[in-house]
């Protein structure tokens, strides 16, 4: 944030900015909800790029883990058995490929990577935000026990 757009409501008095933590954090954390569903339709996209490539072996899936909703992009194979491999597995063979559609192949890669790791970075800082959330209820609840009434 450039300090020309700080609205100095939203700084406390030893010059922190607090807007992120109004409304209990239900705001930080939707903002954090959206830029992940982003992070998971760019995913889809890229995804999507990867099918259209016709003629060859390799194709980027989403893996989707079920327990926590971790998503990410993994390389497979296009044909049968479509089983999971590594870049290091796939660099031989793109090698072989003519200059451009290798080049493709490594943006792809690197497109992959970069939305591997800002997804993780996105689900850790919601984990926060809804922490922040949860605590600053706790806090209000355990000060309205102690202090009925008063605000």
């Amino acid at each position: 944030m450039r300090p020309a757009e700080l609205n100095m409501a939203d700084v406390n008095n030893r010059g922190v900015v607090i807007k992120g933590f109004k409304g209990k954090g239900a705001a930080w954390a939707n903002h954090t909800r959206a830029h992940l569903a982003e992070i998971h339709a760019a995913m889809q996209a890229l995804s999507r790029e990867t099918r259209s490539v016709r003629g060859h072996d390799y194709i980027l899936t989403v893996h989707a883990r079920g327990r926590n909703g971790q998503r990410s992009l993994r390389w497979r194979l296009a044909g049968r058995p479509a089983r999971h491999v590594t870049w290091t597995v796939i660099v031989p063979s793109i090698v072989l490929l003519p200059p451009a559609l290798a080049q493709w192949y490594r943006q792809a890669h690197a497109a992959a990577l970069s939305l591997n790791y800002r997804e993780m970075a996105a689900r850790h800082e919601l984990r926060l935000a809804e922490r922040c959330q949860d605590e600053t209820t706790l806090a209000d609840q355990s000060y309205e026990q102690a202090w009925p009434g008063k605000r």
